[in-house]
């Protein structure tokens, strides 16, 4: 990542760890906190940000003050998602409910592309069971569904789920089945994996 101010003065840091990156930049930079960075304070406000994500440099990539330059070359920048995700509070990890493994699997990663933390129903379930979901909600759910007619047991969790999450337990659909009756009245939102618009969709509600 790198820091600056007008056209001469800059800082940059290589190879930070997630934690790290949010815990000295990100944070004090969507708060307007002084960021202290190559024996200098930099004043957000006054200054740049570009962050690049890419493969982990070594020794070599670095030398000579080529790290800048290599960085550039084989990473992308991801300045304004991280600093939009830095600004947003932090959302509840998501626990997925599906009626088939495969499609568990897929939402799964659909959550994860959205760098939320998931935890697996499993878990949650038996949370909400052990009665401390109950009053005060510290998850999220996606329970999906791929037929008109889901198992009995499908129904009886997302029920438990919506009983103890309330609107944080997201209703959706997947694949062109009709919505079960014992839905109706529900809210039900449409996900197709791999849609980009799906995608955000489903961030929205989440983050929500």
């Amino acid at each position: 990542m790198e820091i600056s101010r007008g056209f001469r003065h800059h800082a940059r840091a290589f190879n930070l760890d997630e934690t790290r990156l949010r815990s000295t930049i990100l944070e004090p930079w969507v708060q307007g906190r002084v960021i202290e960075l190559g024996d200098r304070e930099w004043e957000p406000r006054d200054c740049k940000l570009k962050i690049l994500e890419g493969p982990e440099l070594s020794d070599s990539d670095l030398a000579m003050g080529r790290g800048w330059s290599n960085a550039e070359r084989v990473s992308e920048n991801v300045t304004r998602s991280l600093v939009e995700a830095a600004a947003t509070p932090a959302a509840r990890p998501v626990a997925v409910l599906a009626e088939t493994e495969e499609s568990e699997a897929e939402l799964v990663r659909m959550v994860e592309s959205l760098r939320l933390e998931t935890v697996s129903w499993t878990e949650l379930r038996g949370r909400i069971i052990g009665g401390r979901e109950t009053g005060q909600v510290h998850f999220s759910a996606v329970l999906a569904f791929e037929s008109a007619v889901p198992s009995a047991s499908w129904l009886f969790d997302a029920g438990l789920a919506r009983g103890a999450l309330g609107d944080h337990a997201v209703m959706a659909q997947v694949g062109d089945a009709g919505i079960p009756a014992e839905l109706a009245g529900l809210e039900v939102m449409r996900l197709e994996p791999g849609n980009e618009a799906s995608l955000q969709a489903l961030a929205a509600r989440l983050r929500g």
